[in-house]
């Protein structure tokens, strides 16, 4: 999906959403031709930022919350992994 058809689907202006980028807090896919793809992995990270931003949560907040999120899964699958041995 290109970036104008996110900023319609999400509501967020392509300004603030290579800004969310720029901070951490989206990783975008790049396609051969060097163009942004984004996904629904993507939507859905722009729909919570757009969440947080309204109960005025901070960037910074967001980028911890985020890492706690990732890091959780990272525990969760390697627990999984263990219990699977």
């Amino acid at each position: 999906m290109k970036i104008k058809q996110v900023e319609e689907l999400v509501g967020i202006t392509r300004k603030n959403i290579r800004f969310y980028e720029e901070q951490g807090l989206l990783n975008v896919e790049r396609a051969e031709n060097g163009y942004r793809e984004y996904h629904t992995a993507d939507i859905a990270r722009l729909q919570e930022i757009k969440l947080f931003r309204k109960m005025d949560i901070s960037i910074e907040e967001m980028r911890a919350l985020f890492e706690k999120r990732k890091s959780l899964q990272f525990w969760e699958n390697w627990n999984a992994a263990g219990r699977a041995l």
